[in-house]
Formats: structure tokens, sequence, C-alpha cells
């Protein structure tokens, strides 16, 4: 569904619905949780939900500048954009604020700017600017050095805050490096690494070794059955290397989570493997998020009835956990909706970005769209116990200034583009 305007073109008018709907009734759920300690409709900016609408306000500003530009101007400042937000990331470094045990803010006076959520559009402009140009072939090599090295340098300076739940996000782009023709053993290969991975978490070294011993040792007998090896062809058998590898994957995976883990990193794997009894401090938050998702029912317990969220059980329940609210206020019903509301945005994303007739268009919006789908799976995931705690906001929806403005931005950026497509020959 579109719309024609004389000023912006045609604007994908499902988009714009659906971001509309998330924003707003992200702000109810926030006004919902700091509703008991604030006085009237939340204008008041010592709350957040009147920094949120301030902050709104802002993103709608936003919004008017990315329509009324051109869009031909953010290909151009593709490189500028990307090298300013790396220059945001050093400032982090170098004289960012700690909150959190991450020193991940920027401090502007009584304002906190987050330059990671603003990494995640030069990431994603960056990678479609490199893959568009004529003569990239990812089935290649040497066309996938300098489009992955600048797409995940973000993510280790990110790491260096560290912030691990925001760089997580940009394992996304592997997604949109997959579209663009990148062969899918890259992505078995993520997979085969992250099962591997909680077996080595979950078991003990000499199990874990042992079963993928066992597997390779099957895998090449079943080869055989089909086929006579010589020795020489058993020994380079992909079985063989792809055992060898998953061994020492384990191992690292061991020697990482002992040795490089910080104890409430190591503490938040192990409540989610069910190796630990969930204590008073490191599992409260997601026993407090699963009461409350469980009490609201299916239709939930009504707009600012809800306990939990009145009494302020959850922490973070305004940006991590904001969905805890959404299920005991609106129950299943409320939070089904949210639910496909996310799934329809990214789905419109990809199916916009699939008609585009420029490839850097093509590829940001799966930039987008991959960003989103890391998002909306780990939060969802987090409040749900089916991830560890990692802090990463529901976009459009948690309470924040940067995530909010980071979002839209990138979100419009890609609407300017695809609404200027019917004007590329």
């Amino acid at each position: 569904m579109q719309r024609q305007s004389g000023w912006f073109g045609k604007l994908d008018g499902l988009a714009v619905g659906l971001f509309l709907f998330l924003v707003i009734f992200g702000w109810m759920n926030i006004y919902a949780t700091v509703n008991p300690v604030i006085e009237g409709f939340g204008w008041d900016w010592n709350n957040e939900a009147g920094r949120q609408l301030v902050f709104m306000g802002m993103s709608a500003l936003i919004i008017l500048i990315v329509l009324l530009s051109d869009a031909r101007i953010y290909e151009a400042l593709t490189v500028t954009i990307y090298v300013a937000t790396l220059l945001l990331l050093l400032a982090v470094l170098a004289v960012g604020k700690e909150v959190g045990g991450n020193k991940s803010w920027l401090q502007l006076g009584s304002f906190g700017l987050q330059p990671s959520e603003f990494a995640k559009m030069g990431a994603a402009l960056i990678t479609a600017r490199m893959l568009a140009q004529r003569g990239v072939d990812l089935r290649q090599w040497r066309s996938r050095w300098i489009p992955g090295l600048l797409a995940f340098l973000p993510m280790g300076l990110i790491l260096l805050q560290p912030d691990t739940g925001s760089a997580i996000v940009f394992l996304g782009f592997m997604l949109v490096f997959y579209r663009e023709g990148l062969p899918g053993y890259f992505i078995f290969l993520g997979l085969g690494a992250l099962v591997i991975s909680v077996l080595a978490l979950a078991f003990a070294s000499k199990t874990v070794l042992i079963l993928i011993a066992l597997a390779s040792a099957v895998a090449l007998g079943l080869d055989r059955l089909q086929r006579r090896l010589k020795f020489m062809t058993v020994v380079r058998h992909p079985a063989i290397w792809f055992g060898i590898l998953a061994m020492g994957w384990a191992l690292t995976v061991n020697t990482v989570f002992n040795s490089v883990m910080q104890p409430h990193q190591k503490l938040r794997v192990q409540l989610l493997l069910g190796q630990v009894e969930q204590p008073n401090a490191a599992g409260y938050q997601t026993a407090q998020s699963l009461i409350a998702i469980g009490s609201g029912g299916f239709i939930g317990k009504g707009y600012l009835q809800g306990t939990q969220t009145r009494l302020n059980f959850v922490p973070a329940q305004t940006t991590d956990y904001i969905f805890c609210t959404v299920g005991e206020e609106w129950g299943f019903l409320g939070s089904l909706a949210v639910l496909l509301a996310f799934a329809g945005l990214i789905a419109r994303i990809l199916y916009l970005a699939e008609r585009q007739k420029e490839a850097f268009s093509r590829i940001y919006g799966f930039g987008i769209a991959s960003i989103l789908l890391i998002h909306f799976l780990v939060n969802i995931g987090m409040t749900l116990g089916l991830v560890p705690v990692i802090g990463i906001p529901l976009p459009f929806f948690s309470y924040g200034g940067s995530s909010l403005w980071a979002f839209t931005f990138m979100l419009f950026v890609f609407l300017r583009l695809d609404s200027q497509r019917w004007n590329t020959l």
C-alpha cells in the first residue's frame, strides 16, 4: 500500500503505519511503567515518559528532514557517515561514561548519547556501498575482505566498551552477505559454531569431543557406504576436517568462558543453561519478567492495572524489558499484536528491498531488516528467558533517545530511497 505525495514521492504507507503503531504503543507502555511515580500526562522532563515524548518530537523532525532531502545524498555521504560513527565509537573509548559496567555513552550535559546505535546505520550504508560496486562477487575471497572488514569493524570497537549486546547485532550483516552471493556454508558454519558453543558450555569438554568424533565417524562411514575410499582420500574428507575444527572450537569456547568472560556474563550463560539456580540478583529480572507476562493471561489485566509493572518489580522495564509490560497489561492478544507488527515491518522492508532498481538501495534495505530482526529476536528472547540477558532495546518501542533516533533515521532513509525508485531508469 502506497500513497502519493508531491513532496515525498511514493512513500510506503504500510511501513509508516507500522512504525507509528510501534512508537505510539511503545510510549503508552513506557507511561504505564512510570505512571505510579508521576503526576499528570507525563510531559515532565524529569521522568522517562516525558523525555520519550521529547525524543518522539525530535524523531518527527528527523523524518521531515530525511523526506525533504534528495534521496541520492545518502549514498554520496556514506563514507562521511561511516567515518563519523567510527570517530564517535573511539571517543566513547577515550572519554565515555560508564553505565552498567559498559563504557558506551557520551555525556552531553544532562543528555547521554549512545554512538553504538548510530554505528549500525553507518555499517549498513558502507556495506551497501561496497557490495553495490561493479565487479564485487562474494563467491570469491578477494571480494569478501574489504566489505567484511568495514561491516564488522564497528563491532570490534563496541566489544572493547565492552557492550556485547550491541556488538552481536552486527552478526545480522551475514544475512546481507548471504543475500548478495556469499556461499551458504558460511551460514551453516555459524549455526554449527553456535550449537557447539552451547554443547561446550553445557557439558564436560571430554564429552563434547567424543560426541564430535562420533558424529564425524558416522558421517565418514555413511559416505564410505556409497563409494570406496583410499586412505589419503579419507584423510582429506570434509568430515575429518570439520571434526577437527569443531573440536578446536569447543575447546576455544571453554577457554573464553573460563578465562575471558566477566563473572556476571558467566552467570547469565549458566542461568540460561540451567546450571545454577536463579539467585536474587542474577536471575531476578528474567524471573520477574516471566511472572509479569504469565499473569497477563489472554487479554491482560488492563491498561495501567499491571501489579508487577506498577510496583516496579522488573528492573529496566522501560528499556530492555518493556515487552513484559505489554504481556501483563495487554495479555496474549496485545503481545501478539506487537509481535505481528514487528514481523510485518521487517517483512515489508524485505519486500520493498527486493523491488529496488538500484543495488545500493536493495542492500541497504536488507541491512536495516537484518538489524531489526536481530534486535527483535534477542530482546523478546531475553524477556522470555530464551537467550542470555545482554541488554539491547526493542526498536521503536523501548525508552531511549539514541535508539529511537537511530532506528527512525535508518528506516526513513530507506523509505526515502524507496519513494524515489520510480525515478530510476
